[in-house]
């Protein structure tokens, strides 16, 4: 390049050094601009960006008081999860209580169905014996967590803080006192926590907690029955368990992790937020937020072994997520490509880096990335899947094989290649809805 030329052709005044161009020092350097960004974001830790005052804060004193060339901590909230409970959603016990009529529909589609699953994972992954698995296209059997509870979440809290318990003794002849801790910091009380949800089309959080609510009332009257297992082993079936993730800006690497011992819910709010009625308003806008309070019992903050219950709760509903065999069925995805793989895929969190990693399945990962290419990525001795676009389809637009219906026009390629997942005709956008479209009870 000559000097004082740009690398698009055009010259600066005088002479002037041209701009370097970017791509040739990342690639002297034998990585992609890609592969640097990565090396940033996933191997530097957020406290030690571009703060190098930070060791000496960390070392001794500022007595000369100047101001301190740290940032403030930039967490974001991260994610809040909800465990699956398991109900006892079959159909002998759905005919029991009129209520739960509308739950036999057979509607995949139909909102009444998606709560069935949601609520009952063990009917959803076909556990009953004897009886056909409830499926429904818009609720993955094997996820453990409620995605539309964590999709809708507007905020939450009611999280205990951390009390030291002490004494102090009796004051002396000069009155004085002293003082030492007598009690544990671990809590496994009872508290109150309270969610806040988006309510979005069809009021599907209102109606989940609504059936949710009755059920357990019905366990309780014995109009309803868990599951057999369920009453030998003991076990609350209708609690959940909520965890917090605390996450860094790049939303990758766990931050702050806490979970309840197990939580739920003890209202559901259909009285106020649907049946109140006030003629100067044409909407009913009192339920734009629904507020869930749950009732909680015990807390665990940053404790190590949530990351191995958080890992082996996504076992439980998918034993293929399991260290043996998650490699062979599922693909990790790389920084580069969240966005893409977004509402896709299981969470694990690695218990060494505390990344915050989204496994899908091979095929899916094949499918939406027709176009791209995965490359080795090495960063502080850690080896990284690095999703890299692939030369021959950058180069010349082709269309990779067995994608006959992609569009080979190079100038959109990346845009382009991905072909959307097909919906039965059949089913309109009002197929989700309040009311099912159809029930069968036989």
């Amino acid at each position: 390049m000559a000097n004082g030329t740009n690398p698009d052709g055009t010259s600066n005044p005088n002479g002037t050094p041209a701009a370097p161009d970017l791509t040739d020092v990342f690639a002297k350097a034998g990585v992609t601009p890609a592969d640097a960004v990565d090396s940033v974001l996933l191997g530097t830790p957020q406290t030690t960006r571009g703060t190098a005052a930070l060791a000496s804060a960390y070392y001794g004193i500022n007595h000369r008081q100047t101001p301190a060339a740290i940032p403030r901590n930039k967490d974001v909230f991260g994610l809040t999860f909800f465990t699956r409970p398991n109900l006892n959603l079959t159909l002998g016990n759905l005919r029991a209580v009129r209520l739960f009529n509308p739950l036999t529909t057979t509607n995949q589609y139909s909102l009444q169905r998606i709560i069935r699953c949601y609520l009952d994972p063990r009917s959803n992954q076909g556990g009953n014996a004897g009886q056909a698995s409830v499926l429904s296209p818009m609720v993955d059997p094997q996820q453990a967590f409620i995605p539309i509870l964590t999709n809708t979440l507007q905020s939450i809290s009611g999280w205990p803080d951390v009390i030291v318990p002490y004494a102090t003794s009796h004051e002396g002849v000069y009155k004085e006192v002293f003082g030492l801790v007598d009690g544990v910091t671990e809590f496994y009380g009872t508290y109150d926590i309270t969610a806040n949800f988006r309510n979005i089309p069809g009021d599907p959080v209102t109606a989940l907690f609504l059936y949710w609510a009755h059920y357990m009332s019905n366990v309780y009257q014995g109009n309803m029955t868990p599951y057999p297992d369920m009453i030998i082993e003991n076990e609350i079936d209708y609690q959940t368990r909520i965890y917090r993730l605390v996450l860094d800006p790049t939303k990758t690497k766990v931050q702050k992790i806490a979970a309840c011992g197990a939580a739920f819910p003890t209202a559901s709010p259909i009285g106020g937020v649907s049946f109140n009625y006030d003629h100067e308003k044409p909407y009913n806008q009192s339920n734009d937020d629904i507020s869930i309070p749950f009732q909680a019992f015990g807390v665990v903050y940053q404790d190590p072994i949530l990351l191995y219950t958080f890992n082996r709760t996504v076992c439980e509903f998918n034993d293929t997520m399991a260290d043996q065999y998650r490699s062979s069925h599922y693909t990790k995805v790389s920084m580069g490509a969240l966005g893409i793989f977004n509402n896709q895929g299981y969470p694990r969190i690695d218990p060494d880096t505390w990344e915050l990693e989204w496994w899908v399945d091979n095929d899916v990962y094949k499918r939406f990335l027709p176009w791209m290419s995965t490359t080795t990525v090495q960063v502080n001795n850690q080896t990284y899947q690095q999703v890299v676009p692939s030369a021959s389809t950058l180069s010349t637009g082709a269309t990779p094989a067995g994608n006959g219906n992609q569009s080979t026009d190079s100038s959109n390629t990346l845009y382009t290649a991905h072909s959307e997942p097909t919906v039965n005709p059949t089913v309109t956008g009002t197929a989700i809805r309040a009311t099912p479209s159809s029930t069968n009870n036989a």
